[in-house]
């Protein structure tokens, strides 16, 4: 697969605001019981200059063409696998944010359920030239779905600080949806999701559990500018699913996603 080689270091700036509405519709759109008494929720970057294409530019799962900034990969079922944040300032209202994206790593590996490709990007973003917030994005393609691609976790013990109960209604993805621009379709085609990617159902966005996490933390006033988070399986929606955050047995923070059968769908730990 050398000839992906090429793709790395390929870069994209963008630009955008900060409005007051944005901030009040992710205010809005976050269950109220994950959120602080913060002017800007955590993961208001997760909304900022989303990739849009060209309506011409789509590909049948509703996302960019592979071939315009990301390589023509041989797998095409996209998911968002994880991701780093590290925080080093905080973001204000009215302030233009510059977005820098690289391609930092692509690796192919071979798991349970066939072939893969992950899909590495950093975005920068920045206020006048000042970091704010650097993001590594890790995207997982694979070749195919089956049943056994997705293995539920087993919990570790915590010492609980905060449980949230929260709906996955159809109407929270649309709204996440709008917010970020996704026009993947697993979020929002139950018929494709079904029978082109092999899920049970429209999935929650991965972001949007990262934004319940970071938010319930900031909620409980635990003091971090790290968070990793991994997405462990898919989280299907008309469901309840349960925010989780407390420590673990190495007094690690962590927190944690689980659907309605109390399985693991992200998890997530908290650094200063």
């Amino acid at each position: 697969m050398d000839n992906y080689k090429d793709w790395i270091g390929k870069k994209i700036s963008r630009s955008d605001i900060i409005t007051p509405r944005l901030v009040d519709h992710l205010k809005k759109t976050i269950d109220q019981k994950c959120l602080s008494d913060q002017t800007i929720p955590e993961g208001i970057f997760l909304c900022l200059s989303p990739d849009v294409a060209s309506i011409n530019d789509l590909e049948k799962d509703g996302n960019a063409k592979l071939g315009i900034f990301l390589p023509e990969l041989p797998y095409k079922i996209r998911m968002w696998a994880g991701g780093k944040i590290k925080i080093f300032d905080e973001f204000e209202i009215g302030t233009e944010i510059k977005k820098n994206s690289t391609i930092s790593d692509i690796v192919f590996k071979k798991g349970r359920s066939g072939n893969l490709c992950f899909v590495n990007i950093n975005h920068e973003y920045l206020n006048k030239n000042k970091l704010i917030v650097s993001e590594d994005q890790t995207a997982v393609y694979r070749e195919k779905i089956t049943k056994n691609s997705f293995a539920p976790k087993i919990k570790d013990e915590l010492k609980f600080i905060d449980k949230v109960e929260i709906y996955s209604s159809s109407t929270l993805l649309f709204r996440y949806s709008a917010l970020t621009f996704n026009g993947h379709k697993i979020h929002y085609d139950n018929d494709y999701t079904k029978n082109y990617e092999g899920h049970m159902g429209l999935l929650v966005h991965a972001p949007l559990q990262a934004t319940y996490l970071l938010n319930l933390a900031r909620k409980n006033e635990i003091k971090f500018n790290s968070f990793e988070y991994k997405a462990t399986a898919p989280l299907v929606y008309n469901n309840n699913f349960f925010l989780e955050i407390g420590e673990n047995r190495d007094y690690e923070i962590i927190g944690r996603i689980l659907n309605e059968k109390q399985e693991i769908t992200m998890i997530a730990k908290y650094k200063k």
